[in-house]
């Protein structure tokens, strides 16, 4: 096996020891956080590479562009006798839905998005990168190895000969940082000399070494600024760990609205082809009326111009649907040749009860992100500190003690004698002359702290203001859902009154009615739509919103969760 293919197989297998570190740091940081909070996957890291294409040269530094001329490219016009009944038929096929396409519920949709969404594995990523570099800063606070062998050929000319020597040193290290400032180090340092132009003399020496030795700063430098980079990746875990817990409720929220679209815009579809039957009756009704001399001519072409309409509409809300199918695809992470199909099926959330000022004092104590930024206030604390630091003189203490072999012996092998043991100890005090930089920078440290306060308060308003705003756009959801079902009944009535009598109305009243009944019953379903959003968006910024594994709403506590309610097509006109 070539040595790459050793390397390869011993970085995957070093993969796989990360991953376990990484997922056990994981459980244990979302643990910490409550809620059910989920772990991240970690699955996929072991993949060194995923070539985009391995034809390709990444190392070339001249790149091919295609960008053809006008004369190059051909355009086809469409045929004189593409007719509007073929494009009818084309655009009708557009619409079919293959045999092979997947059936999508919002369940379904909620777990495709967590298996596939790019959007989703970017978000579990940071989370990942967040822990790896958590992962990192531990390491360089433990203990540390280092093994390092240098050899050395010289040669020097004596009347025309060289007297050429091969040195070689192993120095074996352990270094270990302090936790106010500072480190300490062990070293075995074996030095052996060979004089390789009388080699046949058996002329060389050979010594060892053990030195140990401590670097510790007693004032600037020392204390806690020493460990700012650990503090920091490690609260950096739990930012990231809260982060990727309201993400995943954020998610769901938008996968939710994205997929009560589709259905609204499916109900519209729907509507509008009852629309088409309703106006094609009555374009019939029309033309018989007139054809009996009890309807001016105009009144049939009135009646056929609103069903062209309505057909014209039909086709600009199908297109405009696969468009947003489409679209959902991509941010689900299905794969564009999949067709797929909505299911005409709405949630059933019960609307919570609604105060403004309870829902206030949640969304202030349970949303994540106020969290994350109330407690990067401290970092923004801790660096003005940092910085003050800084400022101070040096005053560094330095001590070392080393072991020698026998030096009156050539080949001393590990031979150490502590009776001639040494030992070296200095302090060193730095007076601050210039410290203008450090000054600077404590001055940054302190308007940033005060541009993180202002930036604190007005998060914490917005939060409180998008809390109130979802209570009252609840609560005018609710008023609408009734208003609109009032309005669609009325409007369903006047259809009704038309059509037992169709001489006391003529084809524009005909129209208009079919209009204003088409109108409600979208108005009706969007009205519906916007309450289950309206549930979801106050559970949100309250902060309430808890989400399982599967992307699957967890009922709070006297939350009843009621089946998604199947749509039926709205009965059809006269």
């Amino acid at each position: 096996m070539s040595a790459t293919g050793l390397l390869l197989i011993g970085c995957e297998s070093s993969f796989v020891r990360i991953d376990r570190r990484t997922t056990q740091l994981l459980s244990q940081t979302s643990a910490e956080l409550g809620g059910a909070s989920i772990v991240p996957r970690t699955t996929d890291s072991t993949r060194l590479s995923i070539p985009f294409d391995a034809d390709r040269d990444i190392y070339s530094e001249q790149l091919q562009t295609r960008n053809p001329s006008a004369d190059q490219l051909t355009f086809t016009p469409a045929p004189e006798t593409d007719t509007a009944e073929a494009v009818m038929a084309r655009l009708q096929g557009y619409a079919d839905s293959p045999v092979e396409a997947i059936t999508l519920d919002l369940e379904s949709s909620l777990r495709q998005a967590i298996r596939t969404s790019r959007e989703y594995q970017f978000d579990e990523e940071e989370y990942i990168l967040a822990c790896l570099r958590l992962l990192i800063e531990r390491h360089r606070w433990g203990p540390r190895f280092f093994d390092e062998i240098s050899a050395t050929a010289d040669g020097e000319a004596d009347n025309g000969n060289y007297e050429t020597a091969l040195r070689l040193v192993n120095e074996f290290r352990i270094t270990q940082r302090l936790p106010y400032g500072g480190q300490v180090s062990a070293r075995a340092l074996i030095r052996a000399t060979e004089d390789l132009h009388r080699k046949v003399s058996g002329e060389g020496v050979q010594t060892a070494d053990i030195i140990l030795q401590a670097d510790i700063p007693l004032l600037r430098g020392a204390g806690n600024v020493a460990r700012e980079d650990r503090i920091q990746a490690e609260r950096d875990l739990i930012y990231a760990a809260r982060d990727f817990e309201r993400f995943r409720r954020v998610f769901l929220f938008d996968i939710a609205r994205d997929f009560l679209n589709l259905v609204v815009q499916q109900q519209a579809i729907i509507n509008t082809k009852n629309r088409v039957l309703m106006q094609e009756e009555a374009e019939q009704r029309s033309k018989a009326l007139v054809t009996a001399g009890r309807e001016p001519p105009f009144g049939a072409a009135q009646a056929v111009q609103e069903t062209l309409e309505a057909r014209d509409r039909l086709n600009q809300q199908q297109e405009s649907y696969r468009l947003s199918v489409d679209r959902f695809k991509i941010r689900l992470g299905i794969d564009q040749s999949q067709p797929v199909i909505i299911e005409l099926s709405m949630l059933n959330l019960p609307a919570p009860e609604s105060d403004i000022t309870k829902s206030v004092l949640l969304a202030l104590s349970l949303r994540l992100d106020l969290q994350n930024r109330r407690d990067q206030l401290d970092d923004s604390k801790r660096a003005v500190e940092n910085a003050r630091n800084g400022l101070l003189p040096d005053l560094d203490l330095s001590a070392s003690f080393s072991i020698p072999t026998n030096e009156n012996r050539e080949r001393a092998g590990l031979d150490f004698k502590s009776d001639e043991s040494s030992f070296l100890a200095s302090i060193t005090f730095g007076l601050p002359l210039d410290r203008e930089i450090e000054r600077l920078n404590l001055r940054q440290a302190d308007i940033r702290l005060q541009r993180a306060i202002r930036n604190f308060d007005e998060f914490r308003d917005t939060i409180a203001i998008d809390a109130r705003a979802a209570v009252r756009d609840l609560d005018r959801a609710r008023f609408s859902v009734q208003l609109q079902d009032q309005n669609r009944k009325i409007a369903q009535r006047q259809v009704d009154s038309i059509a037992a009598a169709p001489d006391r109305a003529d084809a524009i009243r005909r129209s208009r009615a079919i209009d204003d009944l088409n109108r409600a019953r979208d108005a009706y379903d969007r009205s519906v739509r916007d309450l289950q959003i309206g549930i979801l968006r106050y559970l949100l910024d309250s902060g309430q919103l808890r989400v399982d594994a599967n992307g699957t709403i967890q009922p709070l506590n006297g939350m009843i969760l009621q089946e998604p309610v199947e749509i039926d097509d709205p009965p059809d006109g006269p």
